[in-house]
């Protein structure tokens, strides 16, 4: 029998395997294409540290990093792939330091855009904003000269930023 939404208890979701689960079966997948997960895993580790910093419930900073950072790493695994997929080609790719540089420089680019968007995004907004707030005082303006100040409540015009502004922030 299901229970009532009226109770007030939600219903607990059972895990399946877990970490067990994990290691069952991503643990000989890796170990068979052993040069890949090195590849992947000495590449990845600015992603994982993106994982372990980030206190966002959401988790876009290994998001953001981990897929500029993915991306800088597949060129070396596609070269290992073509060259024979074995340590020794896994290792000639760690002995190159631009390899290093294009892996870790794409994991940066990531942090940067990561950093660099949400202010962007804010000063457009703002700006977006402030560009409304102009639009309606020159529309204020306009009702005020065709209509007189009895169109703003007060009798006057000196309070126009404050009505303004609390138009704006919804009071």
């Amino acid at each position: 029998m299901a229970r009532s939404p009226s109770r007030g208890k939600r219903p607990t979701r059972k895990k399946r395997g877990g970490p067990w689960l994990f290691l069952l079966l991503i643990l000989p997948a890796a170990l068979v294409v052993l040069p890949t997960t090195i590849v992947f895993g000495l590449g990845m580790i600015p992603t994982i540290v993106a994982y372990v910093i980030d206190r966002d419930p959401d988790k876009s900073a290994p998001i953001t990093v981990g897929g500029l950072n993915f991306c800088g790493c597949m060129p070396f695994a596609i070269d290992l792939w073509k060259n024979g997929h074995t340590m020794g080609v896994a290792l000639k790719v760690f002995a190159d330091p631009l390899a290093w540089l294009i892996m870790y420089g794409a994991a940066a680019i990531g942090w940067a855009l990561y950093y660099g968007i949400p202010p962007a995004v804010a000063s457009a907004e703002i700006l977006r904003a402030e560009k409304r707030v102009e639009t309606l005082r020159a529309q204020k303006a306009k009702l005020v000269q065709e209509w007189g100040p009895d169109v703003t409540g007060h009798g006057s015009d000196e309070d126009d930023g404050m009505e303004i502004g609390s138009a704006l922030n919804g009071g």
